[in-house]
């Protein structure tokens, strides 16, 4: 027999053995077994206890879970980093499969209506309807958050160079994400529905359950301001847009004109509120006044029609021009531009504030935002009611801390950011374990990969070289 201790000898024709699955260190294959494993275990207690409760985590129970999440991961990192798990966690195979996993879940969600009772029920079974309060998804988002908070900590030391950006941007997102989900339960949103001259102390939700308040509003005045209405062309039996016009309809306004499905318009008067005075609209300044106008309408043959139209309002009748027994000139309701409501809010402390609340610019409260929700549709600008949306949410700091360090991290990678000079041993067996690569006395390297298509896993001493025996064959 012959013994041969060289692997550089070894005979063209030997077979390489694959790294048998769960063998460290772990790869792709084991993060797809994870996640296959995830999604069947996800789905048994989606299908045997049904879904979870989205209020489970409310304070304090979220910043406890969350702390406890944290802890482990920071613990595991700092004292059981030799377990293939641990090590494995912060290395790209488990990023890249735990992303996909949370990528694939994500899909579904953006396929299938959410909250809607009229899902299929084999839908609503499985989670599908309600994915964020589903076990599968619970399962994946924790894979994902796991891995990135491993991949955060490998990189918190050395902190100089390019690890100081990175930091920023993965330790962001985690906070960000994790303050998000923690936070949804203490995410409160109700309604005042104002009425002029009365104070609410109380508001309701979306399932209509009504909340004392640690505030009140009363509703003093409700403002809009209109974009002039278009110049239409319906049909006389249904009132239907024609749909070849749409692209056609031009805002009123003296003067203009335009050319409505063959025909030529022109505005001779408009009024934005106006009266009906013996056959003929006059500008009014009163109650529920409809905008009108006096249109000119030339068909092909250099016909003209000349007449009123008007969109009516809760106070006046619409008015059409009929052009012929199929179709007629219209005009469309106006639609708001802004609008917005000057309320007075009392707090318990007696403290009285005048604001005026707005769409897209909020009105701040102990701790409570409001903005303007909607208002009675039926009476438009003279609506004597608004409804008033309050918003609290007290994780938004949270979040916004994350989004701040990964645009900081990212500003830093984009200018100041370096490589270390010397880059940390990435091998797993070794520097990931906590074993050192190189000699601190005489800074040169304990180890070298061997050379081959397993040089991360072959690793040999520089100083003692030990090679596995190999059977080639026997003489």
């Amino acid at each position: 027999m012959s013994l041969n201790t060289s692997a550089n000898n070894r005979a063209p024709g030997a077979i390489t053995r694959k790294k048998p699955v769960w063998a460290s260190p772990w790869g792709y294959a084991e993060g797809w077994l994870i996640c296959l494993a995830l999604l069947i275990t996800g789905t048994a207690l989606q299908l045997t206890i049904g879904g979870l409760n989205a209020n489970a985590l409310s304070w304090p129970v979220n910043i406890i879970t969350g702390s406890i999440f944290t802890a482990v991961l920071i613990f595991s990192w700092y004292f059981l980093r030799r377990l293939p798990m641990v090590n494995w966690l912060a290395r790209v195979p488990a990023a890249i499969t735990s992303i996909a996993l949370l990528t694939f879940l994500v899909l579904i969600m953006g396929f299938t209506l959410q909250e809607d009772a009229g899902n299929p029920a084999w839908v609503q079974q499985l989670g599908l309807s309600n994915m964020t309060s589903s076990w599968p998804f619970l399962f994946g988002m924790m894979f994902f958050m796991a891995s990135l908070g491993m991949a955060t900590l490998k990189r918190l030391t050395p902190m100089k160079g390019r690890n100081i950006g990175f930091f920023l941007n993965h330790a962001g997102l985690y906070i960000a994400i994790l303050g998000g989900l923690l936070g949804a339960a203490d995410l409160k949103r109700v309604f005042f529905d104002l009425t002029e001259g009365e104070v609410m102390w109380g508001a309701v939700d979306r399932d209509g359950l009504y909340y004392e308040m640690p505030l009140a509003v009363e509703l003093e005045r409700f403002n809009m301001e209109e974009f002039n209405p278009k110049v239409a062309i319906i049909y006389n039996e249904t009132g239907r847009i024609v749909p070849e016009s749409i692209s056609q309809m031009f805002e009123m306004g003296k003067g203009h004109r335009g050319n409505l499905y063959g025909w030529d318009v022109e505005i001779l008067e408009f009024h934005k509120m106006s009266g009906r005075i013996d056959g003929r609209f006059e500008p009014v300044i009163d109650y529920g006044a409809p905008p009108a106008a006096l249109v000119r309408v030339t068909d092909s043959g250099g016909q003209q029609l000349e007449g009123w139209i008007t969109s009516g309002s809760f106070m006046y009748p619409h008015q059409l021009l009929h052009v012929d027994h199929e179709l007629a000139i219209a005009m469309t309701i106006p639609q708001a531009s802004h609008y917005s409501s000057d309320v007075v809010i009392y707090t318990p402390d007696g403290q009285v504030r005048q604001a005026r609340v707005e769409v897209n610019k909020p009105v701040s409260v102990n701790g409570w935002k409001l903005y303007q929700f909607s208002y009675d549709d039926r009476f438009g600008k003279w609506s004597s009611s608004s409804t008033i949306e309050a918003i609290r949410d007290p994780w938004l700091p949270v979040v916004y801390t994350g989004i701040f360090m990964l645009i900081a991290g990212s500003l830093y990678l984009m200018t100041l950011g370096k490589a270390p000079e010397t880059e940390p041993d990435d091998t797993p067996a070794l520097h990931e374990a906590g074993m050192p690569s190189t000699d601190k006395k005489n800074n040169t390297p304990l180890y070298v990969a061997a050379p081959g298509p397993d040089a991360e896993r072959a690793l040999k001493p520089v100083r003692k070289p030990q090679q596995e025996p190999e059977f080639e064959g026997v003489v």
